[in-house]
């Protein structure tokens, strides 16, 4: 009996984390359950249907899109390099946001996508906002972008 009171009671004061899922993607990953409660205010969700143009290479960046479920393709600005394919729990914009803030791919939905998104406005937000907030979300920007440079290193050495 004494156990199932203590966690009534603990529950009466600990809030539930209702946004553990961020956590899987890596921009999140660092961020503690409060960080992670604002960010999820600033994300919207955005549903694209199989076949749907998301957004066009070298238009303005508006958002980041992180994948909640469905499949995304991207399609690069030079034929050459080949298309990707996005899933779950990834996410497309951090090089846009840090190159010249204009899309360097062009995406379409490859199936039904469920998709949150976070506009660049809000990021610029959250950082001056939160600065600890801020100092998280662009360490991991800089992580992604280092591990996107070694990678594509990697590849053209091939």
């Amino acid at each position: 009996m004494a156990p199932r009171f203590l966690l009534w009671f603990k529950r009466l004061f600990v809030s539930p984390d209702l946004h553990k899922d961020l956590l899987k993607y890596s921009l999140f990953k660092e961020l503690n359950a409060h960080q992670r409660k604002i960010m999820a205010s600033f994300l919207h969700e955005r549903e694209f249907k199989a076949g749907e143009s998301i957004f066009e290479a070298n238009y303005p960046l508006e958002v980041i899109y992180f994948i909640e479920s469905g499949e995304m393709e991207l399609t690069p600005i030079l034929a050459a390099d080949g298309n990707t394919v996005l899933k779950k729990h990834q996410f497309v914009g951090v090089l846009d946001l840090f190159s010249e803030k204009k899309r360097l791919n062009s995406a379409n939905a490859r199936t039904d996508l469920k998709l949150r998104a976070l506009s660049e406005k809000d990021f610029q937000e959250l950082i001056a906002k939160d600065p600890a907030l801020g100092v998280k979300l662009l360490k991991a920007c800089c992580c992604f972008l280092s591990d996107f440079i070694a990678e594509h290193s990697r590849q053209n050495r091939s």
